[in-house]
């Protein structure tokens, strides 16, 4: 069964990566030495915000530790918050899963941040949709930038 869902949502992100792809070969290039820079600078950026991430959620669990009075109150805020963690969790997992894919020029660990880049923009829209989001000009526009340069840097990776 695992392995199913495993099968099926790698199905649905790469035809997502293929919608995706052809939208951003039509933007802006940046250099090729540029794009190589990024590709050999990945692997650190990722293992780096990977584990503050991780740091930053384990201070999170503390706050709720401490707040787990309020979450008996329930509300929409509190489901807000626990999406916003697990994404948080799945993407710096991902980002420290890409490490070492990414060092050897991988495509797998250009998937994990891509995967991980759509998984905490989901999460950024649910929070919006409900209203305990950021703004959503700020998530496109973090989103749009973070996916053009991982589209940059794409054909780097096998």
């Amino acid at each position: 069964m695992a392995n199913d869902f495993q099968k099926t949502t790698e199905k649905k992100m790469a035809a997502l990566e293929g919608w995706l792809a052809p939208i951003f070969a039509k933007a802006p290039h940046l250099p090729a030495s540029f794009r190589e820079f990024l590709a050999t600078i990945a692997p650190w950026l990722s293992l780096i915000f990977g584990i503050l991430g991780l740091i930053a959620l384990l201070s999170a669990g503390v706050l709720l530790s401490v707040a787990s009075l309020s979450f008996m109150t329930g509300g929409i805020s509190e489901v807000a918050w626990v999406i916003s963690v697990l994404a948080g969790l799945i993407a710096a997992v991902l980002q420290i899963l890409a490490f070492s894919p990414l060092k050897k020029r991988q495509k797998k660990g250009w998937n994990y941040i891509f995967y991980g880049t759509i998984i905490t923009t989901a999460a950024a829209i649910i929070e919006i949709a409900i209203g305990y989001g950021s703004s959503a000009i700020g998530t496109v526009i973090g989103t749009v930038i973070g996916l053009w340069l991982l589209f940059e840097v794409r054909p780097l990776y096998r």
